[in-house]
């Protein structure tokens, strides 16, 4: 933290909490939410941070009132005790179930991290890019949009959240799109930029990704954004007056 402060970056501590049955346990209990909130605090407080990132995942649709109700709680307890806390959290691509309540999170908190990848997952039944801008009905257009809808245009709120990263898929063959024969692996940026330059790579225009087709024993298929990729999405995301880009 220290070391941030020197050269002028804030640090937050990022809070995880994954799937439906904890988070009821946690948002449906009053004493739960207060404990949390508390034990956040002192630990922000103890590292003299400079606030918070919730990141609950699989937040399921009867909690949607709960969190709002635990945010604003967190928020008045922060800012009691702090100067400006940044207070932000971590929100899907797609709200499959409704399950969000973009506008009132976007007005309690200093912005919401649009999780903006994983369109195409390690589960996926065929190769695709992680991050599309276009080419796909679901794809960061759709999210951006929704967001702006659904925040009722609080664009200074949203940040869009892109992917240093890619999945690499074993291939029935080397065609765009190839129906995937087992679960993708995960790949940084600078391993899928080695695979680029060992086997070269095509620009999906329709998507602003790239892919990789190679073969080892069997085909593979990797595909992830590069450096232009990226400032399409970032220049996306300025032409939107979007809060900014995370990594």
């Amino acid at each position: 933290v220290d070391f941030a402060h020197d050269r002028g970056v804030k640090v937050k501590l990022c809070a995880t909490l994954f799937g439906s049955t904890s988070l009821s346990t946690l948002l449906n209990s009053p004493t739960y939410q207060q404990n949390a909130i508390n034990n956040l605090l002192e630990l922000v407080l103890q590292m003299n941070a400079d606030g918070v990132d919730i990141d609950f995942e699989l937040l399921p649709t009867n909690q949607r009132e709960n969190l709002v109700l635990f945010m604003e709680e967190l928020s008045f307890a922060f800012h009691s005790e702090m100067e400006n806390p940044i207070i932000t959290m971590a929100t899907p691509a797609i709200d499959w179930s409704n399950a969000w309540d973009y506008e009132a999170l976007a007005e309690i908190t200093d912005g919401l991290f649009i999780m903006g990848y994983n369109y195409f997952y390690s589960g996926s039944t065929n190769a695709g890019p992680v991050s599309p801008l276009g080419g796909y009905f679901y794809d960061i257009e759709y999210t951006v949009n929704d967001y702006i809808d659904k925040t009722n245009g609080q664009y200074d709120k949203i940040i869009l959240g892109l992917p240093y990263y890619g999945y690499d898929w074993p291939v029935v063959d080397n065609s765009i799109n190839s129906e995937a024969t087992d679960y993708g692996a995960a790949r940084t940026y600078a391993s899928a930029q080695l695979i680029s330059e060992e086997y070269g790579n095509n620009w999906d225009g329709s998507s602003n990704s790239v892919w990789i087709p190679y073969q080892n024993s069997n085909w593979q298929q990797c595909w992830y954004d590069d450096s232009l990729s990226l400032s399409n999405k970032y220049q996306f995301a300025k032409d939107n007056n979007l809060q900014g880009v995370g990594i």
